[in-house]
């Protein structure tokens, strides 16, 4: 069977490419795959599969769909499947001062290793601001109904995950007037349209009310 394999981030420095298109044997699973990645290049040997499992933090997508809520590593591929293997998230810096923007997001947003994870029907939104740090963002998001995914701190944060959507922060130092430097703290949306309209506008209210 043939697959379309993607890569993101260092992934891609490590395959030399973004798309890889290749056959695999027919009924191979997920699990199967990222061996024969790992045994291919140096790279990527460890960092796909830890004791026996998805290894911690990197994100597989099947078709669009995370393979953890599928069935994981044994989650079954058929001829002309498309598989997605992103790193781990990168974090950010805390802190930060002034107000901030908002934009939607456009084009293969696939390509940004920094977005959360889609699931079929979802789209996709970013804000960033300049008022609040990374910690606040993220437990603004747990007020708003969400977990935070690897981390128990959330100055520690970069993804965290609510019912019907996803969100991933990073935080970077932006030049604000000659001299002045600030951290601006961008937010990545994933989730049902009508979640993120009623999400997008809370949270908004509360970065704008720290960042003011």
């Amino acid at each position: 069977m043939e697959l379309e394999l993607r890569f993101f981030a260092t992934f891609r420095e490590a395959v030399g490419r973004k798309t890889v298109v290749r056959e695999f044997e027919d009924g191979s699973d997920v699990g199967e795959v990222l061996a024969v990645l790992e045994a291919e290049y140096e790279e990527m040997d460890g960092r796909l599969i830890v004791d026996g499992d998805l290894a911690p933090q990197i994100n597989v997508l099947k078709n669009g769909r995370e393979v953890l809520h599928l069935q994981g590593l044994e989650t079954a591929l058929g001829d002309g499947d498309r598989l997605s293997v992103f790193p781990p998230v990168a974090g950010g810096t805390a802190d930060a001062d002034a107000a901030g923007s908002t934009a939607d997001d456009a084009g293969d947003t696939e390509a940004n290793s920094a977005a959360p994870p889609t699931e079929d029907g979802w789209i996709r939104r970013e804000v960033a601001y300049r008022g609040i740090s990374r910690r606040l963002a993220a437990h603004y998001l747990v007020n708003l109904g969400g977990d935070l995914v690897d981390a128990d701190d959330p100055a520690a944060a970069t993804r965290v995950d609510g019912d019907g959507w996803r969100a991933t922060l990073r935080a970077e130092t932006v030049t604000a007037a000659a001299s002045i430097t600030l951290t601006e703290v961008t937010v990545s949306f994933a989730g049902e349209t009508a979640v993120l309209e009623a999400l997008l506008p809370r949270f908004k209210q509360k970065a704008m009310r720290a960042g003011g």
